[in-house]
């Protein structure tokens, strides 16, 4: 791969708060579709289910619980949104150091938010409409539920390791960028460390034998606890 730098340092824009709005606006729909179908919705109404789909908690038709289902929700991404946001844009309007590192802190984070907060708003939109569908009894689905969000986590995957590639073809990091991999793996043999710092995080060195025991046995939780979910409802 062929690394060209941009001529010239980015101006830094403003994060999209567009995001964090539409998100805050899903939970107050979900709300207002409540109110308009009060009477649809059964008293108890159920508040968890089980692998099978089968409501197996309930709770009383309040506002305060009805709200805390949705709010508690859309709040949460809201708020970690709103954060991401913060913490890119002020670690890009702060950078220092050499002339490409700002560069590149500043085309990261006015690259990278839009898809972030794109995929946010979608996941918080899923959930919550699936909340819905299920209080109301239309319809129930752990596993579709579960399905849908790990297309919503991958999907946000694929879209920051394509901002992630085009950063490393336009604003090259000297020490990572060409032993970069699809734009999300870092894969050096020379290198021996197992983890590298890059931009606001740090990677494995996929090359490192310890990076694949250490992502297994981080994989493995989730995997485990989903199999004893399925398995025993």
């Amino acid at each position: 791969m062929v690394f060209s730098r941009e001529p010239d340092t980015p101006k830094l824009q403003k994060p999209p708060w567009k995001w964090v709005w539409l998100t805050l606006v899903t939970g107050v729909l979900a709300l207002l579709a409540v109110y308009l179908n009060w009477e649809s919705i059964p008293d108890p109404f159920p508040t968890h289910w089980n692998a099978r789909g089968e409501a197996d908690a309930f709770s009383d038709k309040t506002w305060a619980n009805l709200f805390g289902m949705f709010g508690l929700i859309t709040g949460i991404l809201t708020l970690v949104i709103a954060a991401c946001f913060g913490l890119i844009y002020q670690h890009a309007k702060h950078a220092n150091g050499e002339d490409w590192q700002i560069a590149r802190s500043r085309a990261t984070c006015n690259s990278m938010l839009t898809p972030l907060g794109k995929w946010m708003f979608v996941l918080n939109a899923v959930v919550v409409a699936d909340i819905y569908l299920s209080i109301t009894q239309v319809y129930s689905s752990v596993g579709l539920l579960i399905a849908a969000i790990i297309i919503v986590v991958v999907l946000l995957l694929w879209d920051m390791a394509r901002v992630q590639k085009w950063l490393d073809e336009h604003y090259p990091d000297p020490k990572t960028s060409e032993h970069m991999k699809w734009g999300m793996f870092y894969y050096n043999p020379k290198d021996p460390n197992m983890m590298v710092h890059r931009d606001f995080n740090s990677t494995f060195n996929m090359a490192h034998t310890g990076s694949w025991i250490v992502i297994g046995a981080l994989l493995s939780v989730p995997v485990l606890a989903t199999a004893l979910i399925i398995i025993f409802g």
